[in-house]
């Protein structure tokens, strides 16, 4: 009996991973945020390694070698430091990728694709002061996008006003003939957004508030429904039951330490939840020794496929994309398609 309740609550424990991933022989370093290409069994990577102060890139990866102890991943673009990104199906079969660029100099841009099979085409850059802080990118259609800009400045004023003195700043913006406006703000710290325009809903992570936004589309500034969630959102993802998959920060201050590499820092929790009808459940609990800092999962072909901001490579987890690692705690999520 001891042992059936341990593999019941346990089971992501035991069945994750960790799995190396280079391109061109070089580790791929700070898998922040990950696009996934169910149809074709693939995801392009937006990763580069925040600590060395090194620039990334853009990579291409086939998710069936996730079966061998190591992969290797397609160069698409290189010389960046991509943040959030998302993923569009053309009515022509190729895809459309947008990935919000930083800077050395502290700006950002959105850097708009186009994907046929391993090439990637640029079609253009959206540029503004209102992206200096942008976080993630989501499609709305063909032609527009919106984006969460975590705090509401470019400086270090707005940076000491939301994260030291405890302001909301951070906004979603939206983009329509190349340009930016702001459309909701007051938001602690946007993090990810998945939008849903076919059910008249945008989910925001705020993840100064430990809880999940949810906007109508159609009248973006009512008061959102508000879904507390375990810890700091951090990007969104929908599995292929419908349920919204969050990469969740327990302690930001933990985070921070190891964001940075101070004193007390070596590793950083990694939380994943599932928010569905009526419950949101906890897929993965870790201190973070395999993986630490998780800011973004996917769901496919049963597994649980986790990024982080500061990791080399993946953590896959081959059965917790079940749903049946974790417990359940009251929420009223999203409807999900």
């Amino acid at each position: 009996m001891t042992l059936l309740l341990m593999l019941l609550t346990h089971p992501a424990q035991s069945a994750c991973r960790t799995v190396p991933v280079t391109a061109d022989g070089i580790p791929v370093i700070g898998i922040e945020d990950m696009a996934l290409d169910a149809a074709r069994g693939q995801a392009v990577l937006s990763a580069y390694d925040r600590r060395a102060g090194t620039t990334g890139g853009l990579y291409l990866l086939n998710l069936q070698s996730l079966d061998a102890p190591a992969v290797t991943a397609v160069p698409l673009a290189t010389g960046l430091r991509p943040a959030g990104i998302d993923l569009r199906a053309e009515p022509d079969g190729a895809l459309s990728l947008l990935a919000i660029s930083r800077q050395e100099d502290g700006s950002a841009m959105v850097e708009r694709y186009r994907l046929d099979g391993a090439t990637l085409t640029h079609q253009g850059t959206t540029a503004s002061p209102l992206l200096c802080r942008a976080n993630d990118v989501a499609f709305l259609d063909g032609d527009r996008f919106l984006f969460t800009s975590s705090h509401g400045g470019c400086g270090w004023g707005a940076v000491i006003q939301d994260n030291v003195l405890g302001g909301r700043h951070g906004f979603v913006g939206l983009v329509e003939t190349n340009e930016p406006r702001v459309l909701i703000g007051g938001i602690g710290f946007a993090n990810g957004l998945f939008p849903e325009p076919a059910h008249d809903r945008l989910t925001v992570a705020a993840t100064r508030e430990d809880a999940l936004l949810v906007y109508r589309l159609s009248e973006p500034q009512a008061p959102p429904q508000h879904i507390a969630v375990p810890g700091g959102p951090d990007n969104l993802t929908m599995a292929p039951d419908g349920r919204l998959l969050v990469a969740l920060h327990p302690s930001l201050f933990r985070l921070a330490l190891h964001r940075y590499g101070w004193p007390g820092g070596a590793a950083a929790p990694t939380r994943i939840a599932a928010v569905g009808p009526g419950a949101t459940t906890i897929l993965l609990d870790e201190y973070g020794q395999r993986l630490p800092a998780a800011t973004v999962a996917l769901s496919w072909n049963g597994r649980l496929i986790v990024g982080s901001v500061t990791a080399p490579g993946l953590l896959v987890c081959d059965e917790a994309a079940s749903g049946a690692t974790g417990s359940s705690a009251p929420a009223e999520p999203p409807a999900t398609k």
